[in-house]
């Protein structure tokens, strides 16, 4: 069932909706991305874009600084959020994403590596090209506890909107970042409750399938090309050769996308984000290029934004199954 039909929005369908037309009782396949917060103009996406940008500001810098076990308290409060009904799991939801154990998991992973060192990882958008096991789900599951105020604030004001029900008196509604004190504080508001649970509304313009920032777009739009260029201009084995008749010589081509996969990447025994670590440490200022082109391309046409068709199709899909 869709929240519009349980709150009885008779007659309104996601185009009429500001926020995200999910269901009830199942989670759907949609995840907050917080590049797009970042790159939408309204106080509400400004000040949610703040905090985010100051948790990952500060766990960085207490890294850097060598002050591991505050950093790993810090992460240690962000717990598996069910009340934006987003995710991966079947049934019931179920919070699948992520843990406080994953996120230490995680940033050791970062220290380990020396990314923050390299400075391979500098901003939030790093985590989900470089570190393995973290992409959408989990980030959005962070940022769903970074955030759970503003969003909290939001599910107000559509309520009030739209005449949903809320608690009389606030409640406890769980923890959120404070950019005042760099900590995690309780969150009292008055509440939207469905089916007797928590519910949170999202904006629907930052909810996506798929981050563009993300190891496969790093190398299909960046690393592949660098490469094709380094093998051609050192006549590698990788080079293609074919006479051409037509101009009477043997050109060369560079190799295809799937032989460097092949040669680069299978053969040596590395996953993509290994080999993604290795070229950006090899050429320093591929990820730069990557960080500047993907950020051009949120803010152009060619976004990963869902238009309403597509946000209906994906709900009313999950709602079938």
């Amino acid at each position: 069932m869709k929240f519009s039909e349980y709150f009885d929005l008779e007659g309104l369908t996601q185009s009429d909706l500001d926020f995200l037309d999910g269901l009830v009782y199942k989670d759907v396949p949609l995840y907050i991305d917080p590049s797009q917060i970042e790159v939408q103009e309204g106080e509400w996406f400004e000040e949610s874009a703040r905090v985010i940008n100051s948790f990952f500001d500060t766990v960085f810098t207490l890294y850097r600084e060598g002050e591991n076990a505050k950093a790993e308290s810090l992460l240690k409060n962000a717990h598996e959020p069910n009340e934006t009904k987003l995710g991966v799991s079947q049934g019931n939801p179920q919070g699948r994403g992520t843990s406080p154990e994953k996120l230490v998991e995680v940033f050791r992973h970062v220290i380990d590596q020396g990314l923050l060192r390299d400075e391979l990882v500098n901003q939030y958008n790093d985590l989900t090209i470089f570190v393995k096991d973290f992409a959408e789900d989990r980030m959005s599951d962070l940022v769903t506890n970074l955030i759970r105020e503003q969003l909290a604030e939001y599910t107000i004001q559509q309520s009030e909107i739209y005449g949903f029900e809320l608690t009389e008196h606030p409640v406890n509604i769980g923890v959120s970042w404070d950019v005042e004190t760099l900590n995690w504080k309780e969150v009292h508001q008055r509440a939207l409750y469905a089916n007797e649970e928590l519910l949170l509304l999202i904006p629907k313009s930052i909810v996506v399938v798929n981050y563009l920032f993300n190891v496969e777009e790093y190398l299909s739009k960046t690393i592949y090309d660098w490469r094709k260029k380094h093998h051609l201009e050192n006549d590698t084995p990788l080079v293609r050769k074919k006479f051409v008749k037509k101009h009477d010589k043997e050109i060369s081509y560079p190799p295809s996308n799937d032989v460097l996969i092949e040669k680069e990447i299978t053969e040596m025994g590395l996953s993509r984000k290994e080999y993604a670590i290795n070229m950006s440490l090899e050429k320093g200022d591929l990820i730069d290029g990557f960080r500047r082109l993907i950020d051009h391309t949120l803010r152009g046409t060619n976004s990963n934004r869902l238009s309403d068709e597509e946000l209906t199709r994906i709900v009313d899909k999950r709602n079938n199954e």
